[in-house]
């Protein structure tokens, strides 16, 4: 029995963690929705805008005075033997240090998750998986305490990051993954916006496999109410 295993071997020990990678990626991007970026990102001015290019200073000040997140979303999902696009919809909110995904359509189901684990509930049955437990998945999860906390460091340790500032305050952020066997299944994470907002996600695996994410009325100013936070961050539908 070989003690390194292939790539093949690993993807296919990782295809039933993907779904819920997935999720995790949807709801980890929350903090680029109120700050674009954040301080592990070497900026790359264009030559035409570089004087008004969106500054680490201003992003993180933007990012310590969030208070919460709010967005709609409408995600598309291009699988190979697919004709045409799985479209999901819904919203994403964030909150204390907790992400939470709720899908509307077309099959209603919640993603909750915090720096010691993830749920799921889709009103008949509830899953949790404890990132202790889970290696690969507390890799992934890593990767984003990284950018909440702006910690460079951590995070280029997993990502070749890549922030590219274009024309009207419009920028581009690319994370490429540089560990095993995360950069085995994902080539990478592309993620445009404009200003502090967050326009589009796509994240492109190596199998071929592509999900499109766009946002709408994002909301960097939200703010929680005991009931919301008790309603909205759970996993009951």
């Amino acid at each position: 029995r070989p003690l390194i295993s292939t790539p093949k071997q690993e993807e296919t020990r990782m295809r039933p963690v993907l779904p819920v990678l997935r999720r995790c990626l949807l709801s980890a991007s929350l903090p680029l929705l109120g700050i674009g970026v954040f301080s592990g990102v070497a900026l790359v001015p264009s030559p035409v805008q570089a004087a008004e290019a969106v500054t680490v200073d201003e992003l993180l000040a933007g990012f310590a005075k969030m208070p919460g997140l709010y967005a709609e979303f409408r995600q598309e999902s291009r699988f190979g033997l697919l004709a045409e696009p799985l479209i999901d919809t819904g919203t994403i909110h964030f909150a204390d240090g907790t992400l939470a995904r709720r899908t509307l359509t077309p099959t209603p189901s919640v993603v909750v998750m915090d720096d010691a684990g993830i749920e799921f509930g889709d009103g008949k049955k509830h899953e949790r998986i404890e990132l202790d437990a889970k290696p690969v998945v507390r890799q992934f999860v890593d990767a984003f305490t990284n950018i909440f906390a702006g910690d460079r460091k951590g995070l280029e340790a997993l990502y070749r990051v890549e922030f590219v500032a274009g024309q009207g305050r419009a920028w581009t952020l690319t994370l490429v993954p540089k560990v095993s066997p995360m950069d085995e299944i994902i080539a990478k994470v592309v993620v445009t916006g404009a200003e502090l907002d967050i326009a589009t996600m796509r994240v492109v695996e190596h199998s071929g496999d592509e999900t499109l994410t766009l946002f709408s009325k994002v909301d960097a100013q939200r703010k929680y109410s005991k009931i919301e936070m008790a309603k909205l961050f759970s996993v009951e539908l």
